[in-house]
């Protein structure tokens, strides 16, 4: 029936997005629309409308809209709602309300319509009362919310909150406050904050009681600055503002060091961060070296502050101004001896003498008021890396009860389990540590997650430990204890092919050939599991036939495909354009274009190392004379620089973002992430980690083809 004319009508594409149709109709269609960039998009758009009118939850439109969209567009007008820009909500949930309109125009008219996203008419707003508040203060918080979270009878505020000197934030952002927002008489919804007397700055998002629907206004949250008594906004929290945006957004974070620079032309560090950050930005050489040279001699006359003093010592490296950096160095120990910067540069100092560097650490951490953490982790680290057991386990036992945010308790635990003599703190420690991660603590749940969202990233995390703890219980010649592991990593769900790996090897240390084929066969299946690994493995199951390898890869698969299929989403493409070195612009649909695209949304200076750059070598490798592609979308303008790193990572030329509007549209701003993208232009996975988008890329184009 497909094959009479060239494109199939709306009602069948709309039978196919309903999934209405019979298996040989759906399977025509599905050819069809591979091969068609322009069905594709029309079955993305009928996807969407489809998943917007079973989560609705607004009231039905007016009974004369049909009548005056039709004389709109008599007139020639095809805009249906306000496209005013404001705040957007985050949709976890729900399309835009603009798809209620679209909905009850119907599909005679979709070829036509220009639908608006949720801004003006279902928009989620929230304000600060008032906007620029001091240190202690307290903060009247008014929330207009969006589709998602209307209707509901409360709200809770999340409040990540950041002191002047608190460290760059990895996962979490800072301290967690909440606020229960109540609603008031005209549909919004208000409470109170009263913030810390050392507040600097914070980021907000909004959620309803359970959790499960949030409003992160798509991934860049609310944030609010402390502010002096004049209004200006401390410097302390232009710092912390720059630190939670310097690897989300850097063109936002060079605006905020450059508004510091401004505001406090006076300080080492409104320069010396710019200068660290962006060299090609803060001046030439010579003109860095005159401002410090100022600063310098400023700083000597007065008394500058701890912090003020640390940015002295990093200003005077990055001018190499060796007799300056060691003057504010000794400054520095004189005030704090155990600061990090200080603490940090003494032991680099120490080079290769680390004899020395040991006495230097045992000696701060025996001082009263010296045993910090940072103190310790150096110490750790040091151990580590001159690979001295013994010392590594001493720092590790002092380290664990200091280290609250849980950051190293893994590596430090497994460091203990790799000695016999420490091996039960060691175990103890990794129980308790996988027991809180189970139970998925609240107050270490992101803004921009939900609980379902951290458990399933909990199951993950908690896979990898035990099958770290299992490796090193196989390592310490245990090998019934590391299956024991393995397996309850297993049990977790996770397709992860680190764990058959281990496990097999632990099996076959037992001699159970039987034991440890099922998880050869899984290597095996595996797209991005090295094939000279498995060639390697198969050596060692000397019976295995051909047709017990392709009977095993097939159950192998069929399982690979069901718990990588968990979870996964169906998403329209976004209508952004993008733009080539040139200006030309590009919607994302033309450069997909019915191939399997793992879109790539983030700036060179998310990659810089070269294990990064060697990753994505690597996975243009496993794409390489197949269907998929990489496509690669970032914020940055064009430049030498950018054109040079994609040349080095065997990339081709990014496309642009320039207001980094589609990472927006997609709830990622700033984040460096893959999404995945099918042949039908649909998105369906977003993960962390680029080999894992190379799995699930091939792994839908497995089920494609089993399905064919």
């Amino acid at each position: 029936m497909i094959g009479l004319r060239r494109h199939p009508s709306w009602r069948e594409l709309n039978g196919l997005a309903d999934e209405e149709l019979d298996a040989d109709a759906a399977a025509a269609l599905t050819e069809h629309v591979v091969a068609c960039s322009k069905c594709s998009r029309n079955l993305s758009f009928l996807r969407d409308l489809r998943e917007a009118g079973r989560d609705m939850r607004h009231p039905s439109p007016p009974k004369d809209l049909w009548t005056d969209i039709e004389r709109d567009r008599e007139d020639g007008q095809r805009v249906i709602l306000p496209a005013a820009p404001s705040a957007p909500s985050r949709k976890r949930r729900v399309l835009p309300a603009a798809a209620a309109v679209a909905i009850m125009a119907g599909l005679a008219g979709l070829a036509t319509l220009t639908l608006t996203t949720e801004a003006g008419a279902g928009a989620s707003d929230l304000q600060f009362h008032p906007a620029s508040p001091v240190p202690g203060e307290e903060v009247r918080v008014t929330y207009k919310p969006g589709i998602d979270l209307s209707g509901e009878p409360m709200l809770k505020l999340r409040v990540r909150l950041r002191a002047p000197y608190d460290e760059p934030p990895r996962d979490v952002l800072g301290a967690l406050h909440e606020v229960v927002l109540e609603p008031d008489d005209e549909g919004q919804f208000v409470g109170s904050l009263r913030l810390p007397s050392d507040f600097a700055f914070a980021v907000v998002a909004v959620e309803n009681l359970a959790g499960d629907v949030l409003d992160d206004r798509d991934g860049r949250l609310w944030a609010l600055r402390a502010h002096a008594e004049d209004g200006t906004p401390l410097q302390s929290a232009l710092r912390q503002e720059f630190l939670v945006l310097q690897n989300r957004s850097w063109p936002e974070a060079q605006e905020v060091l450059e508004e510091m620079a401004y505001l406090y032309p006076d300080r080492a560090e409104s320069w010396s961060l710019q200068l660290a950050n962006e060299p090609d930005e803060s001046g030439s050489d010579a003109e860095s070296r005159a401002r410090f040279r100022l600063l310098h001699a400023q700083a000597e006359r007065g008394e500058p502050t701890v912090g003020e003093i640390a940015s002295l010592v990093r200003y005077s490296e990055l001018v190499e101004d060796a007799e300056a950096r060691d003057q504010w160095l000794a400054r520095l120990e004189e005030e704090v001896p155990a600061h990090r910067v200080a603490v940090s540069r003494r032991v680099a100092d120490f080079g290769g003498d680390r004899a020395a560097a040991a006495a230097y650490l045992e000696k701060l951490w025996s001082t009263d008021g010296f045993a910090t953490r940072h103190t310790c982790e150096e110490g750790y680290r040091a151990a580590l890396a001159e690979d001295r057991a013994a010392e590594a386990r001493r720092w590790a036992l002092r380290c664990l009860p200091l280290d609250e945010r849980r950051e190293l308790t893994s590596d430090m635990a497994l460091t203990l389990v790799a000695h016999e003599g420490t091996r039960a703190q060691g175990m103890s420690e990794m129980r308790a540590l996988l027991s809180h991660l189970a139970e998925g603590a609240d107050a270490e749940r992101r803004l921009h997650d939900t609980p379902a969202e951290v458990r399933e990233q909990s199951s993950r995390l908690q896979a990898s430990l035990r099958i770290r703890l299992g490796a090193e219980l196989l390592a310490a010649g245990d090998p019934g204890a590391a299956i024991a592991e393995f397996n309850a990593a297993d049990e977790l769900g996770v397709w992860l092919p680190e764990l058959y790996r281990a496990r097999l090897d632990a099996t076959l240390s037992l001699g159970d050939r039987s034991g440890a084929l099922p998880d050869f066969h899984r290597l095996d299946a595996d797209p991005v599991y090295s094939r000279a690994s498995v060639d390697s493995l198969r050596d060692r199951f000397p019976s295995l036939t051909e047709a017990d390898m392709a009977e095993g890869r097939t159950r192998a698969e069929r399982e690979m495909i069901r718990r990588l299929g968990a979870g996964r989403i169906s998403r329209g493409l976004p209508s952004v354009p993008l733009f080539t070195s040139t200006g030309q612009s590009r919607s994302l649909a033309s450069l997909v274009a019915g191939r399997p695209t793992i879109l790539l949304v983030w700036d060179q200076r998310v990659f810089r190392g070269d294990g990064q750059v060697s990753e994505i070598i690597r996975a243009s490798r496993l794409l390489a004379g197949g269907p998929g592609q990489l496509l690669w979308i970032t914020p940055e303008p064009d430049s030498e620089s950018l054109r040079s790193f994609a040349r080095d990572a065997g990339l081709e030329f990014p496309f642009h973002d320039p207001e980094s509007e589609l990472a927006t549209t997609l709830g990622e701003w700033g984040m460096r992430g893959y999404f995945v993208i099918d042949r039908a232009g649909m998105i369906r996975v977003r993960v962390y980690s680029l080999m894992e988008a190379v799995r699930h890329l091939e792994v839908l184009e497995l089920e494609l083809r089993d399905t064919v």
